[in-house]
């Protein structure tokens, strides 16, 4: 608490905390926090940071349908300070028309960090750190959510950037753990008191993911908003447009984050009844616009709209697999959209693969818009039961978590090496150095 209170008078009245000769405190010459949130518009529902998933192109296409705050994919900062030329042309996407728009970095030193979030400032809004990934690369890599009981370097990683920016700096986080909230508010605290302009709370653990996946805790969300000076994003939990509404009426928030609900329905936050079959197409037309520098990410996004049909049309699942240009996406989603027909109501889409049997949120179902699948003699997907096997993760290409940290690095080598040693040399320097 004693270093949280120099902290702030240091901020708020000069470099050694006395003030000024004539008693005036010293002006700041960026915004923050409120006034920071002010200045882009006090947006509501905002596009999660998803490695290889919120690529300009789904964030240029989710903005249409009632986004107004987006982040890019997680960006790796040592990577990015290496070797920036090769590192950008591989990973970084900006736009004048993206705005606002946070560029994430995750790492665990905070000159490094520093260092990279300086080459990217002047394209983004702020800069914002990871420390929600849960994911094993991280683990192994040192960042993310497994830095979360480390407040003394998390202070120091903010107050370095916030010391060296010209943009602000936002963190985004999970809960510590799940026996004691006081932690993570001790967290917020530190962050916030370092220099944190926007925080955003996944109402998960760490542990709390796939097949461990829990109702996100939004009663934690409404406490931490009750006790920062700053805007709070609530993340986790929101399926459809009444999740979000909710939450912002229950939590108090400002603003409403989703992951995996608009990987689903990518028009999810617009409230409008949208068919995947017309998501689908949509989404291929922003990609050509702006082809995505992640040649993974187009059929990874038509895996995650299509999900429920393509369990049960296997042959046009293993075609999208196989499938690399955009005329091949094409081809896949007519044959999709020409074999099927009629709204239906379904629990079978992306985000509840691993949520079949949690309650909804706002009291009812997620409508699917999708189609009823029939097969080719007509037949309706009920009576084909031997159609609905899962899909392989070679198919779907890997999976994506809430906060999105799976990276195609990772699924390659796992796919192309299981064993992680004979292979260690095979997998690129960026795995080859987090393992």
């Amino acid at each position: 608490w004693v270093w949280r209170g120099e902290v702030w008078l240091k901020r708020t009245m000069g470099g050694d905390g006395d003030g000024h000769p004539d008693g005036e405190p010293k002006r700041k010459e960026k915004l923050e926090g409120f006034a920071f949130w002010e200045s882009i518009g006090r947006p509501k529902f905002v596009l999660a940071p998803m490695v290889d998933q919120s690529e300009l192109a789904f964030r240029m296409m989710t903005r249409k349908h009632g986004v107004n705050l987006t982040y890019t994919p997680m960006l790796h900062s040592r990577l990015f300070v290496e070797n920036p030329k090769k590192y950008k042309k591989e990973n970084y996407e900006s736009d004048p028309a993206d705005k606002p728009c946070f560029v994430q970095f995750c790492g665990d030193d905070p000159e490094t960090l520093l260092a990279a979030a300086k080459m990217a400032e002047k394209d983004f809004d702020a800069v914002d750190i990871n420390l929600g990934c849960p994911q094993n690369i991280a683990k192994r890599g040192h960042y993310g959510a497994f830095l979360l009981e480390e407040n003394d370097l998390l202070r120091r990683i903010v107050s370095t950037l916030h010391d060296g920016l010209s943009c602000p700096v936002t963190c985004k986080i999970r809960k510590v753990n799940s026996h004691n909230f006081q932690d993570t508010l001790n967290l917020a605290y530190d962050l916030q008191a370092a220099g944190c302009s926007v925080i955003c709370l996944h109402g998960r653990t760490k542990e709390e993911k796939g097949h461990h996946t829990r109702i996100a805790d939004w009663e934690a969300i409404k406490i931490l908003k009750g006790r920062m000076d700053i805007p709070v994003i609530a993340n986790g939990g929101v399926e459809t447009y009444d999740d979000a509404i909710k939450c912002l009426e229950q939590t108090g928030v400002d603003a409403i984050m989703s992951a995996e609900g608009l990987l689903e329905n990518p028009a999810l936050f617009s409230g409008n009844t949208v068919s995947v079959d017309d998501l689908a197409a949509e989404y291929i037309t922003f990609a050509e616009k702006y082809p995505p520098v992640q040649k993974g990410a187009v059929k990874s996004h038509l895996f995650r709209m299509l999900h429920p049909k393509l369990q049960v049309h296997t042959d046009l699942r293993a075609k999208l697999g196989k499938s690399h240009s955009f005329a091949e996406y094409k081809a896949v989603a007519d044959e999709m959209r020409s074999r099927t027909m009629g709204p239906h109501h379904s629990q079978t889409g992306w985000y509840r693969r691993y949520r079949k049997n949690e309650p909804p949120r706002s009291g009812s179902r997620p409508t699917d818009h999708s189609s009823v699948p029939v097969s080719h003699a007509g037949a309706s997907a009920a009576e084909q039961p031997q159609g609905r096997a899962e899909a392989t993760e070679e198919e779907e290409g890997g999976e994506e978590e809430e906060g999105g940290d799976v990276s195609t690095v990772e699924r390659e080598s796992k796919r192309r090496c299981p064993d992680p040693n004979p292979c260690l040399a095979q997998r690129g320097e960026a795995w080859a150095a987090e393992g």
